[in-house]
């Protein structure tokens, strides 16, 4: 492949329209998966026109793949995105969305109190201010044991998504299926009660970094840590997942506070990150 800069359009090339410190602070990327300029914040460059058709594929959105191609081009020191921690996901979202459309995006809601549609322009450079930079180094301890957390990756978070997306369509299926007795309608519903079952063990499992016995012995191997979860008590796995759902509520975009144009109530609305509608367009 040609060097670009040997192009000489080169420097007609897209620049970087957005500077990005991200909430991780360039922690818990494995080796080699993120580039982190000194400076601590990382380089956010507009949508190119094949970024924008990619991510009007259906297929290459369900599988995640065509998100990762677009981080690719926009981020290109986030070397390895399916290994990027998931509290950077939102920020990186939002910033590819305001470096590709600039600062303004359209919000439209409804007001809870009185119907009323609203549309409001939304700054997206105050919903990058609101993320905070996390800190999961604080340990729990549970029983005699110590468990160190760390966030899912974005490969996590998909494998979620593609399973969750799997069930429904299941479920939708075997329910308006009349070819199907209720007893083979029984097993199909066991069959995604244990999916789901072993999905939320694998969400817990993902989020814990390593856990030390009373001998001071740690573990950190997944599959030892796989099989702790899945073999844990009711209150301890619980208690994982108290811990892990506060960290996890602590790095979420918060909600944003409207108000109503017509009854002028005030209600909050959350920002929803569908590739397809976030990124398909300007408005």
């Amino acid at each position: 492949m040609a060097n670009p800069a040997e192009n000489p359009l080169f420097k007609h090339f897209r620049q970087p329209a957005v500077y990005l410190k991200l909430p991780s602070q360039g922690q818990y990327y494995p080796t080699g998966a993120l580039d982190l300029p000194t400076t601590g914040q990382i380089p956010v460059y507009p949508m190119t026109v094949k970024d924008e058709l990619t991510l009007r594929t259906p297929d290459a959105l369900l599988n995640g793949s065509g998100m990762i191609e677009v981080i690719r081009s926009c981020c290109p020191n986030i070397i390895d995105p399916w290994s990027m921690p998931a509290v950077d996901v939102d920020p990186v979202f939002v910033a590819i969305r305001l470096a590709s459309y600039g600062v303004e995006m359209d919000l439209d809601t409804t007001c809870p109190s009185c119907n009323a549609e609203n549309n409001h322009s939304l700054d997206l450079r105050t919903i990058l201010d609101r993320y905070k930079e996390i800190d999961y180094s604080r340990p729990a301890f549970i029983e005699k044991l110590k468990f160190k957390f760390k966030p899912q990756t974005y490969r996590d978070i998909n494998t979620v998504s593609l399973i969750n997306y799997e069930e429904q369509r299941l479920i939708t299926s075997v329910v308006n299926n009349d070819d199907l007795s209720e007893e083979e309608k029984t097993v199909k519903f066991a069959e995604s009660f244990n999916k789901l079952k072993k999905m939320n063990i694998d969400i817990i499992a993902t989020c814990i970094e390593s856990i030390t016995t009373e001998d001071d012995v740690e573990v950190s191997d997944s599959k030892f840590i796989y099989e702790f979860i899945e073999n844990s008590s009711r209150e301890v796995f619980n208690e994982l997942k108290d811990r892990i759902n506060k960290l996890v509520e602590n790095n979420k975009t918060q909600p944003i506070p409207i108000s109503c144009g017509e009854c002028t109530k005030e209600y909050t609305t959350t920002l929803e990150f569908n590739q397809s509608n976030f990124f398909g367009n300007g408005s």
